[in-house]
């Protein structure tokens, strides 16, 4: 159940090959075409001009608009930039709690390894257990990455709040996880902003997680802590389980709002029958692009 299966890993591959990255029309500082990156200083693409300040490098005075306007004026230019995608990938042992939910796991990762490739960004992908990971060297096929397995039987949350990856400034960071997390969301995305381009939000999760089909006199095990609880799971029971988790990928996506990331859902079984990640589309994550 929790290892790449290579019939998905090829479909989801093959899937991702057909999108590209579209963040240019609504992330500052990543741009589409020639991908630059607003600041001021040498680069093909003039801006717009800017008052002189005490400080500025007079290298960029423009004396033409001083002659006509007698006022100190510099040249704002478009650095030119490589753009690059951290792509944080939650391996606690929730996200392999049945065969779909791993094998979506997996099939989400391609993607985006092969829409970044696509883009022309750079990559790198961080293993999310009790540490953050980084996947090296960064072109290492998924199916060589070193312990890939959602096995972790802790907090991930906890993970990226306490020790977040040192990421680089200026990149796209893509979150994957059911976010089955007991941290503040906007704690751990102040850590994810800081720096950053964009910031996504993937919760993935499964058909069980959504809507559990179990009724009775039931021990539940928690999949990540061991512990197990005695319960009697009626309507009354499974109703408060699914107002819980409406309520809590509702506050996830408000504080995703609120901070300028931006949120989707995806639901496992349904990415698995065509490797189409419907709602990232709809987000305007990804286009197809060619």
């Amino acid at each position: 159940m929790n290892k790449v299966k290579p019939k998905v890993l090829k479909s989801a591959e093959i899937s991702g090959q057909r999108f590209c990255l579209n963040l240019s029309s609504r992330f500052l500082g990543v741009q589409g075409g020639g991908k630059f990156g607003s600041k001021t200083g040498q680069s093909l693409e003039f801006v717009e001009h800017r008052e002189y300040q005490p400080g500025d490098d007079i290298r960029h005075i423009d004396w033409s608009a001083v002659a006509r306007s007698d006022k100190l004026a510099i040249k704002l230019f478009r650095e030119e930039i490589t753009p690059h995608l951290d792509l944080l990938i939650d391996l606690s042992a929730s996200m392999a709690i049945n065969e779909e939910k791993f094998n979506a796991l997996t099939a989400l990762t391609a993607i985006f390894v092969k829409a970044s490739y696509n883009s022309g960004f750079t990559n790198d992908s961080w293993l999310i257990k009790e540490l953050c990971n980084k996947v090296e060297p960064s072109n290492l096929p998924l199916e060589k990455w070193p312990d890939f397995q959602a096995d972790y039987k802790n907090n991930t949350g906890k993970t990226i709040f306490n020790y977040p990856p040192k990421l680089r400034s200026g990149t796209v960071r893509v979150v994957i996880s059911d976010l089955f997390w007991n941290q503040e969301p906007m704690g751990i995305l102040q850590r994810l902003s800081d720096g950053a381009a964009a910031v996504i939000i993937i919760q993935l999760v499964s058909k069980a997680d959504i809507d559990p089909n179990i009724y009775g006199n039931m021990r539940v095990i928690d999949s990540e802590s061991g512990e197990a609880l005695e319960l009697i799971c009626d309507e009354t029971l499974i109703a408060e389980y699914k107002t819980n988790f409406n309520r809590h990928r509702q506050y996830w996506k408000e504080c995703c709002t609120k901070s300028g990331a931006v949120f989707s859902f995806i639901e496992a079984e349904e990415l698995l029958k065509d490797f189409v990640p419907n709602d990232l589309i709809k987000n305007e994550v990804l286009i197809l692009g060619y």
